[in-house]
């Protein structure tokens, strides 16, 4: 039986914009989308439902593309302009993640610990678990019955996670991580510890509350501030 905790859509994930112009700003229309950018944006989040909704049910290799386009009532060449690959529409927030991780890191002062401001760096990449928890809990099951997905999930989606901070690093250092291997270590520590705390909380059916086992399994790194001072 397939398990019910699906993603809906992930427009629903995303928090209101706290900056973005409202009706009452005479600003406010330079910034609305046009027609036709709505209507990507409806049919992108259409596709994103759907496959999400086909993987629940059917399993990840199971799915094909032409089946998600034909749920979302589309051709599945409007699907490859979207997305390149079925595994990047299960995938479709690895940007705006990364893009969060790198801001909470940038935002922590410079004389920091590193290891404390890679801690914010990481948390921020479950700051929508509450809302997102459904689509997490997806993305944890199907890689562990489909070795592609799982085998994506690495190496592209944490590789570019851990590429960025790995840059991160080695720029608040000021070291080049080819000649120096802390960052990259430091960057690799990090995203072992995120899939360790994923592990153990999908083992546990979901139950538990992702981002504090991430917190306590980024400790365990604390140790290697004296390595890369």
């Amino acid at each position: 039986m397939a398990d019910k905790r699906c993603s809906p859509t992930y427009s629903e994930y995303m928090e209101p914009d706290p900056f973005a112009p409202t009706k009452e700003d005479p600003a406010a229309a330079l910034f609305e989308p046009s027609r036709r950018d709505r209507k990507k944006l409806q049919t992108r989040d259409e596709l994103i439902f759907h496959a999400a909704r086909l993987f629940d049910a059917q399993g990840f290799d199971a799915v094909t593309t032409e089946q998600i386009a034909e749920a979302a009532d589309v051709s599945q060449r409007t699907f490859f302009r979207h997305f390149p690959s079925k595994e990047a529409v299960l995938y479709a927030d690895t940007d705006v993640l990364r893009e969060q991780m790198r801001a909470a890191f940038d935002a922590r002062p410079i004389d920091e610990a590193i290891t404390l401001s890679v801690t914010h760096a990481m948390m921020a990449i479950t700051n929508d678990y509450p809302n997102d928890r459904d689509l997490r809990y997806l993305q944890a099951r199907l890689g562990s019955t489909s070795a592609a997905l799982s085998a994506y999930a690495r190496a592209v989606v944490q590789a570019s996670w851990e590429h960025e901070l790995t840059t991160a690093i080695a720029e608040r250092l000021s070291v080049d991580p080819l000649e120096d291997a802390h960052p990259e270590i430091l960057a690799g520590a990090a995203f072992s510890a995120l899939r360790a705390a994923t592990r153990q909380w999908f083992s546990n059916d979901g139950e538990g509350d992702l981002p504090e086992i991430l917190r306590r399994a980024l400790g365990a790194i604390a140790r290697l501030d004296a390595r890369v001072a």
